[in-house]
């Protein structure tokens, strides 16, 4: 199986953007703004000691679900929001069988379509030595009641014969869009759209053609816009990295990069799996970044880096997010508040 790092972590949250496409385009025009500095969300709960990858949220904003990672193995997480605090995370109910990765909640919050290596065939229960599917797959599991389906594979429309597919994102019309790796390694964007009951047959973006490293593509509700991360779209910076597209009457307009407050100064980390809040203005990503650490420090300075090594900064991977309200004007959620 291939380590986290390897391929689910072909990307993982945060960047915050509008939801409508006016408000996007006035985005993309900005250039006075200041570089927003991205913040670490849930210190000690989601973001913790292990990896942990960005979170796809219910319509309500209330539940979270959340990849969390060691070397060999993935996991779904689930949590809740009570009294304004994050509940310790529990195993999803359809996840920890086999490595599962990157959930993504439709917009209704009816289903979870979800990276998986399971097999595809039942296995029988009795066989100890079940090995996961060699491929990964997307996985798609629907609410039923205040629980959920058994996971059910999507179709070859989706899960492209001889690719392996990565990290979907999904729109309100039910359109899937998708990570798709060649034999030869080639990374791309693809999405399926979602008509009579049935998905289409998967088509690449047009600004994705396979001679960059296009990952992790998390798509507005809407389709007004579309983050996503790619490695060697920006000079002497080969590391993952946050992009955001807009769309264009049917195509798409010129791809973006989107900088954060001192990156130049801190260095260039590594940014993955882009996650939009429930306001659609909050970008969520996965990300190496750490607090930098001054010398000379005090030995209660010291103390308190201890401290959070325990919670989380230890160089894993973590969640953060990043607020720009200021720069779309007025709208739902404006004034730059940032919800969990």
């Amino acid at each position: 199986m291939m380590t986290k790092r390897s391929c689910w972590m072909l990307s993982l949250p945060l960047f915050l953007v509008a939801g409508f496409a006016e408000q996007v385009h006035a985005l993309a025009g900005q250039t006075s703004v200041a570089p927003p500095t991205p913040e670490i969300f849930a210190p000690g709960v989601i973001s913790g000691p292990a990896n942990d990858g960005a979170p796809t949220f219910s319509p309500d904003g209330s539940t979270l679900f959340f990849t969390r990672s060691a070397a060999q193995w993935t996991v779904i997480l689930e949590s809740h929001k009570v009294k304004g605090e994050w509940t310790k995370p529990v195993l999803a109910p359809f996840s920890g069988e086999w490595p599962d990765s990157s959930p993504a909640m439709s917009p209704d919050g009816k289903f979870v379509v979800f990276q998986s290596s399971r097999p595809i065939a039942p296995v029988v229960a009795a066989d100890d030595h079940a090995k996961p599917h060699a491929v990964s797959n997307l996985w798609r599991v629907d609410r039923v009641g205040a629980g959920w389906s058994e996971p059910k594979r999507l179709p070859e429309a989706v899960n492209l014969p001889g690719e392996s597919i990565w990290k979907p994102s999904v729109a309100a019309d039910g359109t899937i869009y998708f990570t798709g790796i060649d034999a030869k390694g080639q990374k791309r964007l693809y999405a399926s759209a979602y008509k009579e009951g049935a998905y289409q047959q998967a088509e690449p973006l047009a600004f994705s053609d396979g001679t960059t490293l296009d990952v992790d593509p998390e798509i507005a509700p809407n389709g007004s816009f579309l983050v996503f991360v790619s490695a060697g779209r920006m000079a002497g910076n080969p590391k993952d990295h946050l992009f955001l597209v807009l769309k264009q009457g049917d195509g798409w307009g010129p791809v973006t990069a989107i900088h954060f407050a001192d990156e130049e100064k801190t260095g260039y980390s590594t940014d993955d799996e882009p996650r939009l809040g429930v306001d659609h203005r909050t970008v969520y990503f996965s990300s190496d970044r750490v607090v930098p650490v001054h010398f000379p420090r005090t030995q209660e300075q010291a103390r308190k880096d201890l401290e959070r090594m325990d919670l989380w900064d230890n160089s894993n991977l973590n969640v953060w997010r990043v607020s720009i309200s200021g720069w779309v004007g007025s709208g739902a959620n404006a004034g730059g508040v940032v919800r969990d």
